[in-house]
């Protein structure tokens, strides 16, 4: 039976994970390694204030009990370690079954799927969606269709991952790659979160104006001091917060299945659109430009983070049901939620499809932009629209601007493994993303669609190099566990995914780049090459977390263990030298 009331935790419910996992071992090494650490730390410190014998003997018990922690029997909780849980005030309870499908029961799991398909419609997909409109008209939304369903089956595996596991992608990227490496992906993580957030502030701030006639460069400064208002939201717990996320995306929703109403789309075009797949001559760079919309590199690390607020009974007994049917329910979850999304978008897209057709029919110029969306919807249905539109606009770009905040924070304590307080987090994402998104709003507004276009490159860069460790690391059984490793079939399948996405990322960088001199041709060369040789280099590295004797063994080769000082190491190893 599901819990939907949240727990409090006092920090005795969270022991490691059942040692019968290989990822369970892996997590207690790092128990091992935090309290040897912790053992010398002390020892240094007790030798400066004389105090060496006790001290020393006090760290030497410290470091016993965090060992004796991880090997305690496992109760209803999550996977992850007293350290890093990042779920360890609020989280929802869910008891093991064995019954049929509930309602009852997907209820429990509803909220991590709606919190990333937010992502997807953010006011840089929104202005996406316009452009789609003007340019391929209802011709494309069968692609758009077709990369909502790929990005349902990516988004289940980062949510199988942290269910299986109990830690979240950032947090096994640092565990599986070299120390430099993984610097790299946190970086490349960082950029396209800000990225994201430019485009969500500025279009939070062009809401503002239309609504209240404010600068935009005000609506920036007021869109990043009122990200501190989710602080307090999440202050009232997960399922609060989720509500709030929830209200929010509806909120779109409504604006523009109203005007989806009042504009009175061509049905008949509508469904052809959605159903028989075509592109139109010109718009291959577009078709491309609407999956990596779609396909956003920080939901990745966003899902597999939040389901962690579900706690699972992870006993012996229970541990592989109990995991399977919240594998179930979160796919039947993050299905729902980004149809859901993708209803919104083709909303979107039919209503400026209809404006522009209206507009073009009666000769009246206009600019398919985010900022300028109000006035076409204004000149179509009415001065009303124009609020309408930018209420959906305000609530979205609020919404997405609060999870960027939070995939965020999940991405810097995962790949550090230190936490960071929420309101740290908000301070340094928003001065980080205040300066270009106001430097846009005073100098370059109306180019926001270059600085889209740039963004989305950046994201596909990114893409490329977290979704080949997601993939990887689940066909690893030393990760997540024989039972739930990948087989033939789904590494055939994970492969051949793998292999498009880098493809159309490839074509979506090589698009933007202008070939009108030699200097150019040398630098697409060098592009691509640099860019083939970190993809290849993600793809084919060995990973740590491979047990043998209780010894985690470094299968790299010799010279790169040299280069970036791996070793092999064992328990024992640990135990005798702390």
């Amino acid at each position: 039976m599901a819990q939907d009331s949240e727990q409090q935790h006092d920090g005795e419910h969270c022991p490691a994970a059942s040692t019968n996992s290989p990822s369970a071992e892996c997590f207690e090494m790092d128990a091992i390694h935090t309290s040897a650490d912790t053992t010398r730390a002390r020892r240094k410190s007790s030798s400066s204030n004389n105090n060496s014998d006790s001290e020393a003997a006090k760290g030497d018990i410290e470091g016993k009990r965090v060992i004796a922690s991880t090997s305690r029997e496992i109760t209803l909780d999550d996977a992850s370690t007293a350290v890093e849980d990042m779920f360890q005030n609020h989280y929802v309870k869910i008891e093991y079954s064995e019954t049929q499908f509930s309602l009852k029961k997907l209820w429990s799991f509803v909220g991590p799927g709606l919190l990333v398909s937010q992502a997807l419609l953010d006011p840089g997909n929104i202005e996406s969606d316009i452009s789609q409109a003007d340019v391929s008209g209802y011709r494309l939304l069968w692609l758009l269709l077709l990369a909502h369903v790929i990005c349902i089956f990516v988004q289940s595996l980062a949510a199988r991952l942290g269910v299986i596991t109990g830690r979240h992608l950032a947090q096994h990227i640092r565990m599986q790659y070299p120390r430099p490496f993984a610097t790299v992906f946190w970086l490349l993580a960082e950029l396209a979160i800000i990225g994201a957030d430019i485009q969500e502030v500025v279009g939070t701030a062009t809401a503002l104006h239309i609504l209240t006639s404010i600068p935009i460069w005000a609506g920036v400064v007021i869109t990043a001091v009122d990200s501190f208002l989710f602080l307090y939201v999440q202050k009232l717990g997960v399922r609060i917060t989720e509500l709030v996320f929830g209200l929010l995306i509806t909120t779109l929703a409504v604006c523009f299945f109203v005007e989806m109403v009042m504009i009175k789309p061509d049905a008949k075009e509508m469904f052809k659109g959605m159903f028989v797949p075509r592109i139109p001559q010109g718009t291959v760079v577009q078709a491309v430009g609407i999956v990596g919309c779609v396909l956003m590199p920080h939901n990745l690390f966003l899902h597999s983070a939040l389901v962690g607020s579900r706690k699972l009974d992870r006993r012996a007994e229970n541990r592989e049901g109990a995991i399977r049917e919240a594998m179930r329910y979160f796919r039947v979850e993050t299905s729902i939620s980004l149809i859901y999304a993708y209803l919104i978008n083709m909303s979107v897209v039919v209503v400026f499809c209809k404006a522009f057709e209206m507009l073009r029919a009666s000769g009246t110029p206009y600019k398919a932009s985010l900022a300028d969306g109000a006035s076409v919807l204004s000149n179509v249905l009415g001065a009303g629209s124009k609020y309408v539109y930018a209420i959906g606009l305000l609530a979205i770009g609020q919404s997405t601007t609060m999870s960027g905040t939070l995939s965020g924070q999940y991405v810097t304590e995962g790949f550090w493994n230190m936490p960071v307080k929420p309101w740290q987090r908000v301070v340094i994402t928003r001065a980080i993303s205040l300066v270009p998104a106001l430097i846009v709003a005073l100098t370059a507004a109306e180019h926001m669609d270059l600085l889209s276009e740039i963004i989305n490159v950046i994201q596909a860069v990114v893409l490329s190099f977290t979704i080949i460790p997601l993939l990887k690391l689940q066909a690893y059984a030393e990760v997540v566990g024989p039972e739930f490793a990948f087989g033939r079939i789904s590494k055939s399948v994970v492969a051949v995914l793998t292999l498009a996405i880098i493809t159309l990322n490839a074509y979506m960088i090589v698009s933007v780049i202008p070939l009108d001199s030699a200097g150019m041709y040398v630098s697409l060369v060098a592009v691509v090459a640099v860019y083939a040789l970190v993809v290849s280099y993600t793809a084919a590295f060995p990973l740590r977390c491979v047990w043998a004797d209780r010894a985690l063994v470094d299968r790299a080769p010799m010279f790169v263990r040299w280069l970036f000082g791996r070793s092999n190491f064992s328990i024992e190893a640990q135990n005798s030298s702390s």
